[in-house]
C-alpha cells in the first residue's frame, strides 16, 4: 500500500480568467503531478498543490505552458 505524502508545496500564479479551465485540463492529464486550485478568480490567480519531489516539473510545465498563455508567478508575499 503506498500512502500519501503528508507535506505539499504550493506554487501561484497569476492567469487570464479564461485559461484557468486549460491550465486544470493540462494537470488532470497528469495525475498524482499536481492539483491545480482557484484561489481568486476575479484576479485570475491559481494555486498548483504539488508533493515536494514533484515541484521542478510542475515549474517547467508552467513554464511551457507561458510560451502559449499569459502568466506569472506570484510570490507568497503578495498574497
Amino acid at each position: 500500500m503506498t500512502t500519501a505524502p503528508t507535506e505539499t508545496v504550493q506554487l501561484r500564479y497569476e492567469v487570464e480568467t479564461k485559461d484557468i479551465a486549460y491550465i486544470v485540463s493540462i494537470f488532470e492529464c497528469y495525475e498524482n503531478f499536481a492539483i491545480v486550485r482557484t484561489i481568486d478568480r476575479s484576479r485570475g490567480w491559481i494555486e498548483l498543490i504539488t508533493a515536494p519531489h514533484f515541484v521542478e516539473e510542475t515549474i517547467t510545465m508552467m513554464k511551457a505552458l507561458a510560451s502559449e498563455i499569459s502568466l506569472r508567478r506570484i510570490e507568497d508575499s503578495e498574497s
